[in-house]
């Protein structure tokens, strides 16, 4: 049954949320006094208990005032009431519990709106006195995530002292949506940087090179030249390769070949790091003698080339 005088408590069963509500009740009353009527009743002490038990809706509390109904409403004062409500839905060291949950709080993987949600609901369970407000703006910035700290730190004429609450979060959660947007921005503008650039398949017309018959193979071979290009070493900007490392010629309407990465952009010092043997492919056109069996794979570092002797 709904109350015009107090709210239904329908949880969660956790003492910040009682906290809240049995503060509710009490303003309830003390509204209900000073606004009735000259013609309207007093609320006398059962009453008032049998108003708050009936509003207990979460099922655990709702049973409990039902369990005890006959003895609560005996009680001589709300207070007594309210005092029973607490020792049997709030643990004992409760009050430590939330300042624990407060002060070990961070940001951590959250994001911020969820972080400064529990931050605040964290708050709820102590007293006012000792979370003020400076300690609360405090704990919010100073647990959040390092980027956002930085960033925050970095506003020109920020006065932590000046700043609201309210004002503070709102400016934090501005802030933390910004770094996301630039951190996809970035992850975008990377992944457009590191990817190779790739003809399309329409930018090769059709090959106009003579089939690839034994007597071509021949005669490239004993030229030292590449079975896809058909190019040899006395060509203009000829580079030693075989087929499946081909660069190919769009102007010819040659593809490159299986195996051809385009040259990184990126010139580093690298040191010997593995060596991965390639399987052979009947097709494929065999290396030259002078080209070694395995192919040493290097990775970015600093080595020093010199004798170690």
């Amino acid at each position: 049954m709904a109350s015009k005088i107090i709210p239904a408590f329908i949880g969660p069963l956790t003492p910040p949320a009682l906290e809240t509500w049995l503060g509710q009740c009490e303003d309830g009353f003390a509204i209900y006094a000073a606004t009735k009527s000259a013609t309207a009743v007093a609320l006398d002490v059962a009453t008032m208990i049998r108003l708050t038990g009936t509003q207990l809706q979460e099922p655990t509390t709702q049973v409990w005032w039902f369990s005890g109904r006959t003895e609560f409403l005996k009680l001589a004062t709300w207070a007594e009431f309210d005092k029973r409500i607490r020792e049997r839905f709030m643990p004992k060291g409760y009050k430590l519990i939330a300042l624990r949950t407060f002060f070990l709080g961070a940001q951590g993987r959250l994001q911020f709106n969820e972080y400064a949600a529990a931050l605040a609901d964290a708050r709820n369970g102590i007293s006012a006195t000792v979370v003020t407000n400076t300690t609360y703006k405090c704990q919010l910035l100073f647990h959040s995530h390092p980027l956002l700290l930085l960033r925050i730190m970095a506003i020109p004429d920020f006065d932590l002292d000046r700043i609201t609450v309210d004002d503070l979060t709102s400016l934090m959660s501005m802030q933390w949506d910004s770094l996301i947007a630039e951190n996809a921005t970035r992850r975008n503008i990377t992944s457009s940087a590191s990817t190779p650039a790739v003809l399309s398949p329409g930018a090769y017309r059709s090959s106009s090179l003579p089939i690839l018959d034994d007597a071509e193979k021949a005669r490239l071979t004993a030229a030292r030249g590449c079975w896809n290009c058909r190019k040899v070493p006395t060509d203009p900007g000829w580079v030693a390769h075989v087929s499946r490392l081909c660069p190919g010629d769009s102007s010819l309407g040659v593809r490159p070949g299986r195996d051809f990465i385009p040259t990184a952009p990126t010139i580093v010092k690298s040191e010997f790091a593995g060596a991965m043997i390639l399987g052979d492919d009947p097709d494929d056109q065999p290396d030259y003698e002078v080209e070694e069996e395995f192919h040493p794979i290097y990775a970015a570092a600093d080595y020093d080339t010199s004798d170690s002797d």
